[in-house]
């Protein structure tokens, strides 16, 4: 991306920031979380069409916003959603040293890394972030381009944005035209027209076509009388759950992108619901999510959940199983993680209805190896042998 808010950078735009002539640009990236993120991102902020957007990322970098999605890149300044790696920056505007060229998914470009973190802010190094400054360029683009009509507001721009219909070729030339001269920096007079109408064009029509077409766009989402919108899968689950009133109650948060960079989450009135590509979406709430949160949520050893909270068999107590475990809860013992060997043994033993009961304690570093204390004993763990040794009291 070329285009700056209020300027063009014109004599650069012809050769730089368009990959796809000069270089390899296949990636590594899994694309359908990041139409999921876009999707959601835009819906939460009262966006419609977020194709458009996608769209627009398809063609600056595949929808990578991590190097080590892209590596025939230069490495851009670290993110929390690269797992503090770095991000994905600019490869054609000279060599890497110069730190010169776009940061991220949408390749914003105010000159070198610097001007580009002062200019839109360190949010642009995250998921979340380059997706919300790309709906304020998209609306600001539309807004001031010789190329749209009834579009002359910020309130018009988005009626325009949210109105648009891609079935109709008059606006879909109206939107590639505007994206290469306002995003890209390409005049109609100049010799990369042709190619990045048609390499932009290529990116809109797979923005629709790869996460399911139009229908997987038209998600609305659930508000909660002017609440926060849930989108995407964990939407799915919140009203499957009952919606605005299930025990989770309103929305208080916009979708938000997990600090690993791989999942999404809404937290609710009384509790969470996450969602990975790997996971699906399910809730935490109560002690159970407070015990996850001390564990370092997904981030710690029990990773994203894989249920929701359930009943225990005997019907005294609650559970959440985890991709690296399990939290266990009872009126009289409080919330505790079980995993690994540990855990292993303990579901042989026939986990809370066996001679165990539930666990009192978090997994602990004992003399030797791990530990595990429950109701009626404990179950120690070797690191020696790796085996596991019951004692009852």
């Amino acid at each position: 991306m070329k285009a700056l808010f209020g300027s063009l950078l014109l004599a650069a735009a012809c050769t730089a920031g368009d990959y796809s002539e000069d270089v390899d640009i296949s990636t590594a990236v899994t694309k359908q979380p990041r139409y999921v993120a876009i999707r959601g991102a835009a819906s939460a902020r009262g966006l419609r069409n977020a194709y458009l957007l996608a769209g627009i990322a398809n063609d600056e970098t595949g929808l990578a916003q991590c190097w080590s999605e892209a590596t025939w890149a230069c490495q851009g300044p670290s993110s929390p959603d690269c797992g503090g790696g770095p991000v994905i920056a600019g490869a054609a505007d000279g060599p890497c040293s110069a730190h010169q060229g776009g940061l991220g998914m949408f390749q914003f470009d105010a000159g070198t890394y610097a001007d580009t973190l002062q200019r839109y802010g360190t949010a642009v190094l995250t998921v979340d972030g380059q997706i919300a400054s790309a709906i304020d360029y998209a609306v600001w683009m539309v807004q001031v381009s010789v190329y749209t009509t009834n579009a002359e507001t910020p309130a018009k721009a988005r009626a325009w944005i949210d109105n648009f219909d891609p079935g109709n070729a008059a606006l879909r030339d109206q939107w590639i035209s505007t994206v290469v001269r306002y995003y890209n920096g390409c005049q109609p007079s100049w010799s990369c027209w042709g190619p990045r109408y048609r390499t932009y064009s290529d990116g809109y029509n797979a923005a629709i076509a790869e996460p399911g077409g139009l229908g997987f766009w038209r998600d609305a989402g659930t508000r909660c009388d002017g609440s926060p919108a849930t989108v995407g899968q964990i939407d799915v689950k919140y009203r499957a759950l009952g919606g605005c009133g299930s025990f989770l109650g309103r929305p208080t948060t916009d979708e938000l992108a997990a600090p690993d960079g791989v999942g999404r989450y809404s937290v609710f009135e009384h509790g969470s619901i996450y969602w990975s590509p790997s996971s699906g979406a399910f809730e935490v709430h109560g002690a159970i999510r407070d015990a996850w949160a001390a564990l370092g949520w997904e981030a710690g050893l029990l990773g994203y959940p894989l249920s929701d909270e359930l009943a225990t068999p005997d019907g005294f107590g609650r559970y959440n199983v985890f991709q690296g475990g399990s939290v266990y809860w009872s009126p009289r013992t409080g919330a505790h993680e079980v995993h690994g060997a540990i855990r292993d043994k303990w579901a042989e033993l026939g986990w809370e209805a066996g001679a165990l009961g539930y666990p009192t304690s978090n997994e602990i570093a004992v003399s030797g190896g791990r530990r595990s204390d429950f109701e009626h004993g404990a179950i120690t763990w070797s690191a020696a042998t790796g085996a596991t040794t019951v004692t009852y009291q």
